[in-house]
């Protein structure tokens, strides 16, 4: 009997012990838009130009969607198609998006370990870098398929920072600029942030604003500032959104690991965009749209 007691006690602790990320300083919700879409669009990456959101999906090869914020959804619009050249005939999968002031967009796959600039004057799609996967294989990247780039952000001209998912995940700087091309990688696996267990450490997305980084840590819930240090990079300050993804309202019936795949900020908000994986809302079994988070920008941040 005391056995039970006892093993009842620290079963009733567990089930009230509240997430471990609970002392970091939570986003308040905006809004959620449901996403809709003219096909089954799985969004995978956010960029903002021109006050207006754009993403890609890993289900498509060739056009980059516009997001139009309506009242009660979020809609994707066919906004430029492209070809590549040469054609490849595998899928390019892309997992991320960010672009310059120009209209020029910047693409990366995670089957080509390439950038692909879509330029806005609608010529042809080029390759503006070689294969990267041998830069993250010599600091321990790239060990599982499908686990390879997740995100993407241009810092300066010619200048970009990716970041490989998982298993370890990691951070790539990358400058076009010059010849050859300057690639640093970097392994980024240790956290200060928590992970529930069978949860990989992963980066999920980049954005670069205001001169400083921040990424997407999908399933710790959590964005963080990521700051360069001499021997690569590590997290800074961090906001917490589990509370939000994981509510009765906006979950989906499969939580065993985070859905955010896209990151953009503006001056008064932070943008999510999740990947559900044609996943339900718990709420709705017929609704497995995609959604997308606005959040209210942490004051001075």
């Amino acid at each position: 009997m005391k056995k039970f007691l006892v093993f009842l006690v620290l079963y009733i602790s567990c089930q009230n012990t509240p997430s471990p990320n609970q002392d970091v300083p939570q986003f308040i919700l905006y809004k959620s838009y449901p996403v809709d879409a003219p096909e089954a669009v799985q969004p995978s990456g956010l960029t903002i130009w021109q006050q207006q959101l754009f993403t890609v999906s890993d289900k498509n090869d060739s056009t980059i969607f516009r997001i139009e914020l309506k009242n009660h959804s979020a809609e994707l619009h066919p906004y430029r198609v492209f070809t590549t050249e040469p054609a490849s005939e595998d899928h390019l999968d892309f997992e991320g998006i960010t672009c310059d002031s120009a209209g020029n967009f910047y693409l990366v796959s995670e089957t080509q370990f390439k950038i692909l600039k879509v330029a806005a004057d609608g010529s042809p799609a080029t390759w503006i870098t070689p294969d990267l996967k041998s830069y993250g294989q010599k600091v321990g990247l790239f060990q599982v398929k499908n686990a390879y780039f997740e995100g993407i952000t241009r810092t300066a001209p010619n200048r970009f920072i990716l970041c490989p998912e998982r298993q370890p995940r990691g951070i790539m700087k990358v400058d076009i600029g010059t010849q050859p091309i300057q690639v640093k990688a970097f392994n980024c696996d240790q956290t200060r942030y928590h992970f529930a267990n069978g949860r990989s450490h992963d980066f999920a997305g980049l954005f670069f604003f205001q001169n400083e980084l921040y990424v997407l840590e999908r399933n710790a819930f959590v964005v963080s500032k990521l700051l360069e240090t001499e021997n690569g990079f590590e997290e800074g300050a961090g906001w917490s959104y589990e509370h939000i993804e994981t509510s009765d309202i906006l979950r989906y019936d499969d939580m065993r690991y985070g859905k955010a795949e896209g990151l953009a900020m503006d001056e008064a908000f932070i943008y999510l965009i999740l990947d559900n994986n044609n996943d339900a809302r718990i709420t709705n079994s017929d609704d497995k749209r995609p959604l997308l988070f606005q959040l209210k920008r942490p004051a001075g941040k």
